[in-house]
């Protein structure tokens, strides 16, 4: 439970929605203190949930919200490596489920299939 509140005070600071507070006096500004508690747990959950691989990526950034927009202009795309390795893994998982129609599984990998055309690791039919 704990765990879920301090992810629901992070998310605004990773969304950018709660920027960073100028504090009035460093030695005894409680709310700034508290925004920058929040900005180092968000941080925080943001690294642990990485992989060593995609940890490197945001290696040096400290603040949330630059390390969300980094890992999803990086990620988020499927020209990137990691985001083709992506596809191609969701390609070989991919298995037609007993209560959707064929027809959904074989669209789901043609889908597959168009993203990937133009890499090295392109499905033929």
């Amino acid at each position: 439970m704990i765990l879920i509140l301090s992810a629901i005070r992070s998310y605004a600071i990773i969304t950018g929605e709660d920027p960073e507070q100028q504090p009035l006096d460093f030695d005894q500004d409680d709310n700034y203190d508290n925004w920058k508690a929040k900005e180092a747990e968000a941080a925080s959950m943001i690294r642990l949930s990485c992989s060593s691989e995609v940890r490197r990526i945001i290696k040096g950034i400290r603040n949330p919200h630059k390390m969300w927009n980094t890992l999803e202009t990086t990620l988020d795309i499927a020209e990137s490596y990691i985001g083709i390795q992506d596809i191609l893994r969701q390609f070989w998982a991919c298995r037609p489920k007993e209560d959707e129609p064929l027809k959904a599984y074989f669209t789901k990998l043609s889908n597959y299939r168009i993203h990937l055309d133009h890499t090295d690791d392109a499905v033929t039919d």
